[in-house]
């Protein structure tokens, strides 16, 4: 038995060397394995109702998983937040909260996607205050999928725009962010994802030794995730192998 932890798959076309990496993947998962999906399965996610055939071929997948006796559980990322219950019945998955505290082979682990942490990026904040609110996202799941594509396209311009004028430092976690969530929920480990800097970062602080794990991004040329299981704790990089 196993426990996985990939994120920031940023699936968009069902025809590309990423959907074929993820199937694989997913193929060669054995029973009673567990997969924790960190956010950013998807590039974009404008509502449930906006069934594409790359949703329905992820779904099912997942579904087949479940159905292998495989637990899968799912949070939002920053791209796919709005994923919910429909989906997630229909493919047979568990959506989490972000952050999540669970109990794995004696350890207390955080699990979190990573974009709270980002606490310098404080134009990022402000936009996630925004559309993190539910009633934001019951207006906006309320118009026509025309419309949820073209503001999601506009906004998806506007944050590639505005990447470009900010330093990976920014975007990056914060170290007093990552300190204290560590202090304030008791936890010795973290897994996350977001940032696309695949790492293991040992912290030090008060006698503490804290282990942050971080996922990568996927592309052809690299899809870190994170293996769990009694051997210890390991980042893979899938592709290497595809």
């Amino acid at each position: 038995m196993a426990t996985y932890f990939i994120s920031d798959l940023h699936l968009e076309k069902i025809e590309s060397s990423i959907v074929s990496i993820f199937s694989e993947f997913l193929e060669h998962l054995d029973q009673d394995d567990q997969l924790y999906i960190l956010g950013d399965l998807f590039e974009s996610w404008i509502g449930d109702d906006n069934v594409s055939e790359l949703s329905e071929f992820v779904g099912n997948q997942l579904n087949s998983l479940s159905e292998r006796g495989i637990n899968i559980s799912i949070m939002h990322g920053n791209r796919d937040f709005l994923i919910g219950n429909d989906f997630c019945n229909a493919a047979s998955i568990k959506l989490i909260n972000d952050p999540c505290i669970v109990e794995m082979n004696g350890e207390k682990v955080m699990l979190t996607h990573g974009d709270q942490l980002c606490t310098d990026d404080i134009e990022y904040q402000t936009f996630r205050s925004i559309v993190r609110n539910p009633i934001w996202q019951k207006d906006f799941l309320n118009f026509p999928i025309s419309k949820r594509e073209k503001i999601a396209g506009e906004t998806k311009n506007a944050s590639k725009d505005s990447k470009i004028k900010k330093t990976m430092e920014i975007m990056d976690v914060n170290d007093d962010a990552v300190l204290k969530a560590f202090d304030d929920n008791d936890i010795g480990i973290m897994i996350h994802g977001h940032t696309h800097r695949p790492n293991i970062h040992k912290i030090s602080n008060n006698d503490c030794i804290f282990t942050r794990y971080v996922l990568g991004d996927w592309s052809k040329e690299s899809a870190i995730i994170l293996k769990w299981d009694k051997t210890g704790i390991k980042l893979l990089d899938l592709a290497e192998s595809h």
